[in-house]
Protein backbone atom coordinates (compact mmCIF):
# COMPACT_ATOMS: atom_id res chain seq x y z
CA UNK A 1 0.00 0.00 0.00
CA UNK A 2 2.73 2.28 1.10
CA UNK A 3 4.66 1.95 -2.46
CA UNK A 4 1.50 2.54 -4.44
CA UNK A 5 1.28 5.65 -2.11
CA UNK A 6 4.39 6.26 -2.98
CA UNK A 7 3.81 5.40 -7.05
CA UNK A 8 0.71 7.54 -7.11
CA UNK A 9 2.28 11.27 -5.42
CA UNK A 10 5.63 10.87 -8.25
CA UNK A 11 2.70 10.41 -10.98
CA UNK A 12 0.64 13.42 -9.96
CA UNK A 13 4.24 15.83 -9.48
CA UNK A 14 5.31 14.44 -12.80
CA UNK A 15 1.55 15.90 -14.02
CA UNK A 16 2.28 19.06 -12.54
CA UNK A 17 5.27 19.58 -13.97
CA UNK A 18 4.47 18.59 -17.35
CA UNK A 19 1.32 20.68 -16.97
CA UNK A 20 3.85 23.90 -15.88
CA UNK A 21 6.17 23.52 -18.32
CA UNK A 22 3.11 23.12 -21.37
CA UNK A 23 1.44 26.63 -19.48
CA UNK A 24 5.04 28.29 -20.00
CA UNK A 25 5.63 27.84 -23.47
CA UNK A 26 5.77 30.55 -25.41
CA UNK A 27 3.53 29.78 -28.10
CA UNK A 28 0.82 30.39 -25.23
CA UNK A 29 1.35 33.95 -24.52
CA UNK A 30 -0.20 36.70 -25.89
CA UNK A 31 0.75 39.34 -28.65
CA UNK A 32 1.05 42.49 -27.55
CA UNK A 33 -1.29 45.10 -29.81
CA UNK A 34 0.01 46.38 -33.07
CA UNK A 35 1.91 49.28 -32.70
CA UNK A 36 1.71 52.56 -34.60
CA UNK A 37 2.60 52.55 -38.21
CA UNK A 38 5.10 56.00 -39.32
CA UNK A 39 5.75 56.52 -43.13
CA UNK A 40 7.30 59.12 -45.07
CA UNK A 41 6.23 59.73 -48.88
CA UNK A 42 5.70 61.84 -51.90
CA UNK A 43 2.39 62.32 -53.20
CA UNK A 44 1.67 63.78 -56.60
CA UNK A 45 -1.35 66.46 -55.73
CA UNK A 46 -0.29 68.68 -58.90
CA UNK A 47 -3.33 68.63 -60.65
CA UNK A 48 -5.63 71.87 -60.20
CA UNK A 49 -8.84 70.35 -60.82
CA UNK A 50 -9.02 66.53 -59.25
CA UNK A 51 -8.25 65.75 -55.64
CA UNK A 52 -5.97 62.68 -54.52
CA UNK A 53 -6.80 60.71 -51.69
CA UNK A 54 -4.63 59.15 -49.19
CA UNK A 55 -6.17 56.53 -46.31
CA UNK A 56 -3.33 55.98 -43.18
CA UNK A 57 -4.61 52.57 -42.74
CA UNK A 58 -3.68 51.62 -45.97
CA UNK A 59 -0.60 53.71 -46.05
CA UNK A 60 -1.67 54.80 -49.65
CA UNK A 61 -3.75 56.90 -51.87
CA UNK A 62 -7.05 55.57 -52.80
CA UNK A 63 -9.77 55.90 -55.68
CA UNK A 64 -12.84 57.47 -54.45
CA UNK A 65 -15.60 57.41 -56.53
CA UNK A 66 -17.46 59.87 -54.46
CA UNK A 67 -15.93 61.49 -51.76
CA UNK A 68 -19.05 62.97 -49.48
CA UNK A 69 -19.96 59.53 -49.24
CA UNK A 70 -17.59 57.39 -48.70
CA UNK A 71 -15.05 56.16 -45.53
CA UNK A 72 -12.27 54.30 -47.13
CA UNK A 73 -10.13 58.06 -47.31
CA UNK A 74 -9.06 60.41 -44.45
CA UNK A 75 -6.86 63.27 -46.06
CA UNK A 76 -7.81 65.25 -49.67
CA UNK A 77 -4.62 66.82 -51.57
CA UNK A 78 -5.00 68.95 -54.16
CA UNK A 79 -2.14 71.81 -55.01
CA UNK A 80 -1.67 73.41 -51.94
CA UNK A 81 -4.78 72.63 -50.68
CA UNK A 82 -6.21 69.85 -48.15
CA UNK A 83 -9.09 68.45 -46.79
CA UNK A 84 -10.08 65.47 -43.82
CA UNK A 85 -13.09 63.73 -44.23
CA UNK A 86 -15.38 65.40 -42.02
CA UNK A 87 -17.49 68.62 -42.61
CA UNK A 88 -18.85 69.77 -45.87
CA UNK A 89 -16.12 67.30 -47.10
CA UNK A 90 -17.34 63.97 -45.60
CA UNK A 91 -19.32 61.63 -43.71
CA UNK A 92 -16.38 60.79 -41.08
CA UNK A 93 -15.11 61.68 -37.69
CA UNK A 94 -12.12 63.61 -39.34
CA UNK A 95 -10.75 67.05 -38.21
CA UNK A 96 -7.22 68.59 -37.52
CA UNK A 97 -5.65 70.45 -35.02
CA UNK A 98 -2.35 72.85 -35.35
CA UNK A 99 0.10 71.39 -32.55
CA UNK A 100 2.70 74.43 -33.24
CA UNK A 101 6.12 74.54 -34.35
CA UNK A 102 7.57 71.69 -32.28
CA UNK A 103 9.87 68.49 -32.52
CA UNK A 104 7.60 65.85 -34.73
CA UNK A 105 8.44 63.31 -32.09
CA UNK A 106 7.64 65.45 -28.94
CA UNK A 107 3.79 64.84 -29.87
CA UNK A 108 3.20 61.24 -28.06
CA UNK A 109 -0.23 61.50 -27.53
CA UNK A 110 -3.53 63.26 -29.74
CA UNK A 111 -5.59 66.06 -28.10
CA UNK A 112 -8.87 64.58 -26.30
CA UNK A 113 -10.86 67.81 -28.54
CA UNK A 114 -10.36 71.04 -30.07
CA UNK A 115 -10.71 69.38 -34.18
CA UNK A 116 -11.84 71.57 -36.78
CA UNK A 117 -13.70 70.37 -39.43
CA UNK A 118 -13.76 70.69 -43.16
CA UNK A 119 -15.83 74.36 -44.22
CA UNK A 120 -16.26 76.01 -47.74
CA UNK A 121 -13.90 78.64 -48.30
CA UNK A 122 -13.92 81.06 -51.14
CA UNK A 123 -10.85 82.42 -52.34
CA UNK A 124 -9.98 85.86 -54.56
CA UNK A 125 -7.86 85.23 -57.29
CA UNK A 126 -7.09 87.11 -60.89
CA UNK A 127 -9.27 84.64 -62.52
CA UNK A 128 -12.60 85.74 -59.94
CA UNK A 129 -13.19 84.07 -56.91
CA UNK A 130 -13.12 80.02 -56.10
CA UNK A 131 -14.63 77.98 -53.27
CA UNK A 132 -13.43 74.62 -52.06
CA UNK A 133 -14.36 72.51 -48.86
CA UNK A 134 -10.97 71.92 -46.88
CA UNK A 135 -9.89 71.91 -43.62
CA UNK A 136 -8.85 75.45 -42.61
CA UNK A 137 -6.31 74.72 -39.77
CA UNK A 138 -4.48 73.27 -42.27
CA UNK A 139 -4.40 75.76 -44.84
CA UNK A 140 -1.60 77.45 -43.07
CA UNK A 141 1.05 74.84 -43.76
CA UNK A 142 3.07 76.77 -45.75
CA UNK A 143 3.76 80.42 -46.81
CA UNK A 144 4.73 82.24 -50.64
CA UNK A 145 8.01 83.99 -49.98
CA UNK A 146 11.06 85.16 -52.33
CA UNK A 147 10.82 86.17 -56.06
CA UNK A 148 9.81 84.13 -57.93
CA UNK A 149 7.44 83.14 -55.45
CA UNK A 150 8.13 79.76 -53.77
CA UNK A 151 5.97 78.10 -50.87
CA UNK A 152 8.13 77.37 -48.27
CA UNK A 153 6.78 74.93 -45.61
CA UNK A 154 6.20 76.45 -42.02
CA UNK A 155 6.56 73.01 -40.30
CA UNK A 156 3.89 73.20 -37.92
CA UNK A 157 3.00 69.50 -36.55
CA UNK A 158 -0.89 68.62 -36.83
CA UNK A 159 -3.19 66.08 -35.14
CA UNK A 160 -5.90 64.79 -37.39
CA UNK A 161 -8.81 62.15 -36.78
CA UNK A 162 -9.43 59.59 -39.10
CA UNK A 163 -13.06 58.97 -41.25
CA UNK A 164 -13.76 56.13 -38.18
CA UNK A 165 -12.20 58.41 -35.46
CA UNK A 166 -8.00 57.09 -35.07
CA UNK A 167 -5.37 59.57 -34.81
CA UNK A 168 -2.67 60.31 -36.88
CA UNK A 169 0.26 63.09 -36.40
CA UNK A 170 1.18 64.89 -39.73
CA UNK A 171 3.99 66.85 -40.76
CA UNK A 172 4.16 68.61 -44.20
CA UNK A 173 7.65 68.65 -45.31
CA UNK A 174 7.72 69.72 -48.98
CA UNK A 175 5.82 70.73 -52.18
CA UNK A 176 8.24 70.50 -54.40
CA UNK A 177 9.89 66.87 -55.75
CA UNK A 178 13.40 66.12 -57.10
CA UNK A 179 13.16 68.10 -60.10
CA UNK A 180 11.21 71.56 -58.08
CA UNK A 181 7.84 70.90 -60.04
CA UNK A 182 5.18 71.71 -57.52
CA UNK A 183 2.53 70.20 -55.95
CA UNK A 184 4.25 66.51 -55.23
CA UNK A 185 3.71 66.68 -51.32
CA UNK A 186 6.09 65.16 -49.00
CA UNK A 187 4.70 64.33 -45.93
CA UNK A 188 5.79 62.15 -42.56
CA UNK A 189 3.01 60.55 -40.60
CA UNK A 190 2.86 58.40 -37.69
CA UNK A 191 -0.71 56.55 -37.37
CA UNK A 192 -2.20 54.74 -34.23
CA UNK A 193 -4.39 52.07 -36.09
CA UNK A 194 -5.66 50.68 -31.93
CA UNK A 195 -8.33 53.79 -31.54
CA UNK A 196 -5.83 54.85 -28.83
CA UNK A 197 -4.32 58.54 -28.66
CA UNK A 198 -0.90 57.54 -27.81
CA UNK A 199 1.16 58.54 -30.84
CA UNK A 200 4.58 57.06 -30.46
CA UNK A 201 6.62 54.06 -30.91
Amino acid sequence: MRKSLSMFIIYLTGVSLLFMFVSCDDSSVTEPPPSGIGKELMIDASSDSNWVYFSFSKGDTVTIAESNGSLEWDLGLRRYHFKTNSGTSGSGQGGAVNMGKVDFASVTEAPESGYTVDDSVTFQSHGGSKTYSLNPVLEGWAIMEGMPPTFVTIDSIYVLKTADGKYTKLWLKGYYNEESVSGHITLEYFYQPDGSRKLEE
